[in-house]
């Protein structure tokens, strides 16, 4: 069985966001909406390991209030936290890196060649301490193959699906068969990334934004949405997610600004119509 913990929902910034005054970020400061801290993803097989999908800067409160992820009381110092896969080399991605350092062993970090130059900053400010053994993710690795770190043993799979300027992860139980899909940057969606959303059982799909100009009502000249590497929901990812058998399909990777946080919105009603959740941090899933 494969255990997926939601450690943060929100995008960069996280909600509320410490600049920023839109509806969403009134309402999460005055109670009405949950906070999100920035997106994060645990996952475990059997064993008592957890791996990270993205290292977010708010990993030290996400650890604090996920036991599961905490220090065991056997050692003075240790960690369950056996390694990070990486996305990309955003910075709401990778800053977590940088809290890990007081490790005795040298982190494991699963990223592509090109994410390891970009964070090459990140490699020598951690050298000092405990250091990265990088492993490099194939550029194009065959479809269907599934990476397995050995401290996963044989009981589950990792497959990276490379997209634009980033790539998504697919992990699979080898027992039972079934498959998640977790993909919180998603730029473009290729036959693979679709095949994917159709034949897993669980899908966590990039819910940045509701619209492609949606920052400009808060910053105006702001990027569009897919100059940021995430394609609107209302434009792609719905139709897209509506469609797949999926038993649960999931936005996460939520930007403060969508609309979609907000109850009762006609956007969260389109969401939850097509039978789609909206993450929230510490949702659990078991595969």
């Amino acid at each position: 069985m494969i255990h997926i913990r939601v450690l943060g929902s929100a995008a960069g910034g996280g909600l509320p966001q410490w600049n920023c005054a839109c509806a969403n970020c009134i309402a999460a400061r005055g109670g009405k909406i949950a906070s999100q801290t920035q997106s994060s993803v645990a996952f475990r097989s059997n064993g008592p390991e957890w791996f990270l999908i993205n290292a977010s800067p708010d990993l030290a409160g996400q650890i604090e209030a996920t036991p599961e992820l905490q220090p065991h009381r056997n050692s003075p110092r240790n960690s369950p936290i056996a390694g990070v896969f990486l996305s990309n080399p955003d910075i709401d991605h990778a800053l977590g890196l940088l809290l890990l350092r007081q490790r005795e062993t040298r982190l494991d970090v699963y990223a592509h060649e090109q994410t390891r130059s970009a964070l090459r900053w990140i490699d020598i400010v951690l050298e000092p301490f405990c250091g990265i053994k990088w492993r490099t993710i194939a550029k194009d690795p065959s479809p269907g193959d599934f990476v397995v770190p050995l401290s996963l043993g044989e009981r589950a799979g990792v497959r990276a699906i490379e997209l634009r300027k980033s790539i998504a992860f697919q992990l699979r139980d080898e027992t039972s068969g079934s498959t998640a899909l977790i993909a919180p940057s998603v730029g473009e969606v290729t036959d693979e990334l679709r095949d994917a959303v159709n034949r897993s059982d669980v899908v966590l799909f990039d819910g940045t934004f509701w619209n492609d100009d949606e920052l400009h009502s808060v910053r105006p000249g702001a990027r569009t949405a897919r100059e940021m590497n995430h394609l609107p929901i209302a434009d792609v990812s719905l139709d897209l997610l509506r469609q797949s058998p999926a038993r649960r399909k999931i936005y996460m990777h939520i930007n403060n600004t969508n609309p979609i946080l907000m109850p009762g919105s006609s956007e969260r009603i389109q969401v939850e119509q097509a039978g789609i959740e909206i993450a929230c941090d510490g949702l659990e899933i078991a595969l």
